[in-house]
């Protein structure tokens, strides 16, 4: 009963610290005046502080609660990993407020900011893990991968969810990435909003993309069956067809709804579709919850270094069966993290490094070679049981298809773009002068 109490007290604290934490950040983005950012730091680094150590001792106070005796390393990973994890969890929120949507934040202070943020958030994740290895061993597995309105939280192999984890982190994902797009959108054209319809649209269009993309892919199985092709509830998507549907769609309807509005269309696309990567990296977490799409099964030994309740949880199948000494090698970790480096190569080191070669359009044909990489690299590990068409085969085309189609358009991208600047000098010399001057400039 103490345990209990303790944790409440502690929880009830981290949700004052954390709320007055970002309330400030949002206050001072709001504010009317002009934003002392040294005093606001100091006032958030002590927030901070006071937040990391609340939330440890709620944590800790879990063991109490269940009358747990942890291990030495159970406690530790429990009260440096929960402290470092709350620490830069805090840090990071608060350095994307102030980067993304910070008033006349010093240019200095905001570039600290992005480095801060970036830096925190990979901490973050880091000790996120080790945090985990102090409870891992006193959990249920399979792990819950939703909620039902009838039987509760539900297992794999147990239950359809009513709350599927698997919607809430394509939704997750889907969110961060949009307002990701909004605010890089707002850097270059001074106004937000502008990607929210495509958004809108876009997103249903890819779902219908990777719906019939997979059917495709799995004719053998459909064929004539024409309710189950629209039995989504059943699953059965592909991002190799929901993206490719979803970025025509939304490049479509972009141009039609800002048609004579001075976009340009070409540096819109590289701004957005570089982002779905990340929501790619974040929606596979569904694949994890819901023990589906996973790596062939291989010997646990294989993968003990993985935190322990992802490996604790891949010793199951879909079913909820427990494999014995076997585990599925974990793609959605994989794939996950590759699309998180592929958005800061593409979005980051490209988008900057290469100023000087680049031509609008490379970013978002950039992803699709970074994809097509990705899964050619996948496909071998994929449990045979999720491989597309016969003997797996399609998906690993079309992983090629993608790394050829992508790469051809960019040399044929920056062929165009040199064949009508020469044919804009010839007819008017005047151009390269001005070019020139500009260049020296």
């Amino acid at each position: 009963m103490i345990g209990l109490v303790s944790f409440v007290i502690f929880a009830i604290a981290v949700l004052v610290a954390g709320g007055i934490c970002i309330y400030s950040s949002v206050s001072a983005n709001k504010s009317p005046i002009k934003v002392d950012y040294k005093s606001l730091l100091k006032k958030e680094g002590i927030l901070t502080i006071i937040f990391a150590i609340c939330f440890t001792l709620m944590m800790v106070s879990i063991y109490w609660w269940a009358k747990i005796k942890p291990t030495g390393f159970e406690l530790f990973a429990s009260i440096f990993g929960g402290f470092f994890f709350s620490l830069t969890g805090m840090i990071s929120l608060n350095a994307f407020l102030l980067h993304y949507y910070g008033k006349d934040v010093p240019e200095l202070l905001n570039k600290w900011l992005f480095r801060i943020l970036v830096i925190c958030f990979t901490l973050c994740i880091v000790f996120m893990f080790l945090l985990t290895d102090g409870y891992a061993d006193y959990v249920t597995y399979p792990l819950i991968n939703g909620i039902s309105f009838t039987e509760g939280f539900v297992r794999p192999g147990e239950g359809s969810p009513s709350i599927a984890f698997y919607a809430i982190c394509i939704l997750s994902g889907a969110i961060y990435v949009y307002l990701l797009i909004d605010h890089k959108l707002y850097l270059e054209y001074g106004k937000h909003g502008i990607a929210e319809s495509t958004f809108l649209v876009a997103l249903p269009a890819g779902i219908i993309g990777a719906r019939i993309f997979y059917v495709i892919g799995e004719w053998d199985v459909y064929r004539g069956d024409i309710a189950a092709m629209f039995d989504l509830h059943s699953g059965g998507l592909t991002i190799m067809g929901g993206a490719p549907t979803g970025i025509v769609v939304g490049v479509l309807w972009f141009m039609w709804r800002h048609k004579g509005k001075g976009y340009n269309i070409f540096r819109v696309v590289d701004i957005i579709v570089p982002t779905i990567l990340i929501a790619q990296a974040v929606g596979r977490w569904g694949n994890f919850f819901n023990l589906e799409v996973y790596g062939r099964l291989v010997d646990e030994s294989k993968f003990a270094w993985l935190p322990k309740f992802i490996y604790n949880n891949m010793h199951y199948n879909g079913s909820g069966k427990y494999m014995g000494p076997q585990v599925y090698v974990p793609l959605f970790l994989i794939e996950g993290l590759t699309n998180f480096l592929g958005y800061f190569v593409l979005g980051h080191l490209c988008e900057h490094l290469l100023k000087g070669v680049r031509k609008d359009g490379d970013l978002a044909l950039g992803y699709i070679v970074w994809y097509g990489l990705t899964r050619a690299i996948m496909e071998p590990l994929r449990d045979p049981n999720y491989n597309m068409g016969t003997d797996g085969k399609w998906s690993n085309i079309w992983a090629y298809i993608f790394v050829g189609f992508g790469v051809f358009c960019i040399i044929m991208n920056h062929l165009i773009r040199y064949l009508i600047s020469k044919k804009k000098v010839e007819n008017h010399p005047q151009i390269e002068n001005a070019e020139e001057k500009k260049e020296n400039e």
